[in-house]
């Protein structure tokens, strides 16, 4: 019943006083209609330009309303293009106020993201964070793809919604990687994981705990350390297969392996920092006997043994 009111059509008509009283009654007692007298409310009490929704009414109607001397063409056009203005200025509000805030990382990028609440976002790279721009203290919630360490303040319930699960916590440190598998580990308090796959159960964990979700499986372990290794500029692994180092390379490097002539299903164990290519490829290429050749442009490296 809503999605009418939104309908531009339906508000081309409203502004031209052209609905019937059962349709303005309707229109009036709608989510749509409060919305929208919302973003006038807001936007009177910038300094950017205003939507004045009587003044748009005003537009339109005094348009629709020309002499029978005019040319019907002419008035029609006229009548369009005040509608459509006005109608563009209301979405424009529209997604404004009620749109989300998008913050993204690329390839070895790192991001601080500052809330209102005071919790603190540190994006790792090739990540990306989403919330509502306005009501965060009623709706603590954000929308998470890739890794990131979270410092939560307390206060109302904090959801990290991924596309494996949502994470509800009060106020805690932890840290999600969120790529082809899922991994939290918690720092600080306690949390909660919510799979999106019904059929497994939630999983909290408490300081020093982690979860790994692959495969259709969630594993728990323990695990030690104060902050994430990314935090402090290198990345690591524990008898991981080399295809994952592969992939962590590429995330904070700018290069494509060319690495047909290669396992790389054999594990590894070490790790890598994250300011330097070359000595990035040495300290993970030579311990398991793989030559590698840099192209000029630094952008694609061949891989042989």
């Amino acid at each position: 019943m809503e999605e009418k009111y939104a309908n531009e059509d339906f508000l081309a008509r409203w502004l031209a006083e052209e609905l019937s009283e059962e349709e303005l009654v309707g229109f009036m007692t709608s989510d749509v209609y409060r919305q929208l007298m919302a973003i006038d409310e807001e936007a009177r009490k910038l300094n950017s330009p205003k939507i004045d929704v009587e003044k748009a009414l005003a537009l339109v109607t005094a348009k629709n309303k020309q002499t029978i001397k005019e040319e019907p063409l002419i008035k029609r056009l006229r009548w369009l293009s005040a509608a459509a203005a006005s109608i563009a200025l209301l979405f424009a509000g529209y997604t404004y106020f009620f749109g989300n805030v998008t913050y993204t990382t690329g390839i070895g990028e790192k991001e601080s993201v500052l809330l209102a609440d005071g919790s603190l976002i540190e994006m790792n790279a090739n990540s990306s964070l989403s919330y509502k721009r306005f009501g965060w203290e009623e709706d603590r919630a954000v929308d998470f793809e890739g890794e990131a360490f979270f410092d939560v303040r307390s206060g109302k319930d904090f959801k990290v919604r991924t596309q494996k699960g949502t994470i509800s916590v009060l106020g805690t440190k932890f840290n999600v990687r969120d790529r082809k598998d899922l991994k939290i580990q918690c720092y600080e308090g306690s949390i909660v994981f919510t799979p999106a796959d019904k059929e497994l159960s939630p999983s909290q964990l408490s300081e020093g705990m982690e979860i790994y979700y692959g495969d259709g499986k969630i594993n728990t372990k323990d695990f030690s350390g104060q902050v994430p290794d990314w935090k402090n500029g290198f990345s690591s692994f524990s008898r991981q297969p080399f295809s994952k180092v592969l992939e962590e390379l590429a995330l904070q490097f700018p290069v494509t392996f060319n690495m047909d002539s290669i396992q790389t299903d054999r594990l590894f164990t070490g790790k890598f920092t994250h300011n330097n290519l070359e000595n990035a490829l040495k300290t993970t290429m030579e311990p398991m006997g793989i030559k590698y050749l840099i192209s000029a442009d630094k952008r694609i490296v061949t891989l042989s043994e």
